[in-house]
C-alpha cells in the first residue's frame, strides 16, 4: 500500500471512530447573484460532519485575517455543484446551517488533495 492508500485507509477509520461525533448540517451552495447582486443558493444538502465550534483565527481566500466561529469536518468527499464560477467542492460563497440552527458563511476551506479524485480526502470548512 503507497502513501495515498495509507492516508485513504487512515480517513476511513477517522470516519468510523468518530461517527457518533457528527452532526447533520445544511449546505447550501452558492450559485451565482440575481440581477440585484443578491446571492442565489442551490437547495440545501444535508452533509454529515464533525462540528467543533470554536473562535480561531483564519486568513480568508483574500489572505485577510477573519475569526473564525467553527470549524466543520467532512470525512466524505462532498459532491460538486457544478455552477460557473465556483471553487468545487466548497465555494468560499457558501453557507452552512449548523445543528443550533445558526446559519455561517464560509471563512475559509482546506483539506490534502487526493489526486486520483482531484477532491481534498478529508475537507475542513472554517465558519464565521
Amino acid at each position: 500500500m503507497g502513501l495515498q492508500g495509507t492516508i485513504a485507509a487512515g480517513i476511513a477509520t477517522a470516519d468510523t471512530v468518530t461517527k457518533s461525533l457528527q452532526a447533520n448540517v445544511t449546505h447550501e451552495a452558492w450559485t451565482g447573484n440575481d440581477g440585484y447582486g443578491v446571492p442565489e443558493y442551490a437547495s440545501g444538502v444535508t452533509l454529515t460532519m464533525l462540528v467543533e465550534q470554536r473562535q480561531e483565527l483564519v486568513r480568508d481566500i483574500k489572505g485577510v485575517e477573519t475569526v473564525s466561529t467553527s470549524k466543520l469536518t467532512n470525512i466524505a468527499p462532498i459532491t460538486a455543484n457544478g455552477s460557473a464560477n465556483r471553487q468545487e467542492p466548497v465555494d468560499p460563497r457558501d453557507r452552512f446551517t449548523l445543528p443550533d440552527g445558526s446559519t455561517q458563511y464560509v471563512a475559509a476551506v482546506g483539506g490534502l488533495v487526493n489526486p486520483d479524485i482531484s477532491a481534498p480526502y478529508m475537507l475542513e470548512v472554517w465558519l464565521g
